[in-house]
């Protein structure tokens, strides 16, 4: 009878007690669990990853057993309530694992693109992860260096080899005016300190070549255009002084001097001082007024060719300053031809040119066939007053293909018709140039095709 009252006053203690336990054990494992989500929330694992996990642990949190919960009847003192809860989470985590592998993996493949340097120690950290935390780790260190070459790119417009383009450039600019400056025996600074800074510049990593990048490729470029500069004037420097002595000899040919003759020289004289003395604004400033003195007098040089060249042609009898070594020029205001071996006057005729309808085109042509025999052919209607018969024409030399004008014969014109004023005359051509026989087959055998014909813009009657 006692053992029965004792039953039933232990057993339902007992019973209480154990449940308690379970509750005990229950929400400990629950938060043990919690408490590994968030570190691996904190080694990579994202929520969303863990969601489902949390969420069957939320489920079995809040189920009730008629009104007590489910942690007082779960077992958790033997057995193992959340299976599904941590298959869950373990899923996550894989599934965790394999994006970040594949993160690293694709920031690695993005640093190669990008060319980085000590690419194959990327690739072995890379390859010695094993652990999420290590993926995740090595991921954030790729992004971090390809969003410092990406800004490298940016600011060096481009990248070779994972090294700003602009300043790789640069350097072997820098190495370029060295050489040509050395060569010419002027001074290579700074161009010399600017490259020692640069070589050391492109052996520092990223972060430095991002953070140094603007004032280096600045002292680059600045070095580099002040020794090219100098290059630039001494070589500028050299072909003016060089063309002074032709110039000033032209000048005395034809009477030029005074303060054209005195100012060149004395430019010269300065730029060789400035020159000795290694002195780059010195250079600039006498390297312009050497040019600009030798501008001036060039101009008036080629004023007095000019007029010379005017006067040569209207005499008939004077050499022309070079002339082609064969010219023929053709005077419609006169109605003269002369021809010119060697730029002196050997044969000058009167012809008769093209009349009011159909002048003679003037400009400079040259001869591009010759025929002893040509026939002409109107290419006018026979209702038209600038038609002729079908005629055969001797030593024909073409000059202007484009309306058919040639130098030729003209039986039919008796020899008094030629001459001034005949252009206006009953013979007055369709264009062509008419040359009597004698004076016509000279030219025709001193001539060759090439020989420039030169048709002055002359006022006709």
């Amino acid at each position: 009878m006692r053992s029965a009252v004792a039953l039933l006053v232990l057993g339902p203690l007992a019973l209480a007690g154990l449940g308690v336990a379970n509750v005990a054990r229950f929400n400990a494992r629950a938060a043990a669990l919690e408490q590994s989500w968030s570190a691996a929330e904190a080694a990579g694992v994202t929520g969303a990853q863990l969601a489902p996990a949390r969420a069957s642990l939320s489920s079995l949190e809040d189920r009730r057993v008629l009104f007590l919960p489910y942690s007082a009847f779960s077992g958790a003192l033997f057995t193992d309530p959340f299976s599904q809860p941590e298959q869950l989470a373990a899923r996550g985590q894989t599934e965790a694992l394999a994006l970040s592998r594949s993160r690293a993996q694709d920031d690695l493949d993005r640093l190669k693109q990008l060319g980085a340097r000590d690419y194959d120690v990327r690739a072995a950290s890379v390859a010695s992860a094993h652990q999420l935390g290590d993926y995740v780790r090595v991921a954030r260190v790729l992004e971090t260096e390809a969003a410092q070459l990406d800004q490298l790119s940016q600011a060096g417009g481009g990248l070779s080899n994972g090294l700003p383009r602009d300043v790789v450039d640069g350097v072997t600019r820098l190495q370029q005016v060295i050489s040509a400056a050395s060569s010419a025996q002027l001074s290579a600074d700074p161009a010399a300190t600017a490259l020692a800074h640069a070589q050391d510049y492109l052996k520092q990593q990223t972060p430095n070549l991002v953070s140094q990048h603007d004032a280096i490729a600045n002292e680059v470029k600045s070095a580099g255009d002040a020794v090219q500069h100098r290059v630039d004037t001494r070589i500028q420097a050299n072909q003016l002084v060089g063309r002074l002595p032709d110039l000033l000899n032209q000048a005395t040919r034809y009477s030029i001097g005074g303060t054209y003759a005195a100012t060149a020289t004395q430019a010269r004289t300065d730029l060789l001082a400035a020159e000795q003395a290694g002195d780059d604004a010195r250079m600039d400033a006498t390297t312009s007024a050497l040019r600009q003195a030798e501008d001036r007098l060039s101009a008036a040089v080629t004023a007095a060719q000019q007029a010379a060249y005017q006067a040569a042609l209207a005499d008939y009898s004077k050499c022309i300053p070079n002339a082609p070594a064969q010219l023929i020029v053709i005077h419609t205001s006169t109605q003269k031809l002369v021809a010119y071996n060697n730029g002196c006057p050997f044969l000058v005729t009167p012809v008769t040119t093209g009349r009011a309808a159909v002048r003679t085109d003037t400009g400079t042509f040259t001869i591009h066939a010759k025929f002893t025999d040509y026939t002409m052919i109107s290419p006018w209607p026979k209702s038209s007053p600038l038609w002729y018969p079908t005629t055969v024409v001797h030593n024909a030399m073409q000059f202007n293909p484009a309306d058919g004008s040639f130098i030729h014969s003209a039986e039919w014109e008796p020899a008094s018709a030629y001459g001034s004023g005949s252009e206006n005359g009953p013979y007055a051509s369709h264009g062509c140039v008419h040359v009597q026989n004698g004076p016509l087959s000279t030219l025709f055998n001193w001539a060759n095709v090439g020989t420039t014909v030169m048709v002055p813009a002359e006022s006709q009657g």
